[in-house]
């Protein structure tokens, strides 16, 4: 099984990215010993980047929106043009910082289910 964690200990964030600012987070996907990918954001919203080594993206960008949730942030949104695609593809929308999502909305479940 996957496991996310929400990384915000400047020394492990300094050991994949450099120079982190205050609010940079990390979530970090990990199973057994193996790492499978993290995605590295501000609690600000903005999504940085996403280090995607097994098929992660998706549960990587969940887990950073739903940590942003959890802390009152109302919009996630991206600047990162190489992560376009993938948000596309989660409902992120064309706006005036890149790419956005309302979060509420993207928790929200969908009309279909039960």
């Amino acid at each position: 099984m996957i496991k996310v964690v929400i990384f915000d200990n400047k020394q492990v964030i300094a050991s994949i990215h450099p120079d982190p600012e205050e609010d940079v987070r990390v979530a970090w996907a990990q199973e057994g010993p193996d790492c499978k990918g993290w995605c590295v954001f501000k609690e600000t919203g903005e999504l940085l980047y996403v280090v995607d080594k097994d098929g992660v993206f998706e549960l990587l960008i969940r887990a950073a929106l739903n940590h942003l949730d959890l802390n009152g942030v109302g919009t996630g949104f991206c600047k990162n043009g190489t992560m376009f695609p993938g948000l596309y593809l989660l409902g992120f929308k064309d706006g005036e910082n890149g790419l956005s999502v309302n979060i509420k909305e993207f928790f929200k479940p969908c009309g279909g289910c039960n």
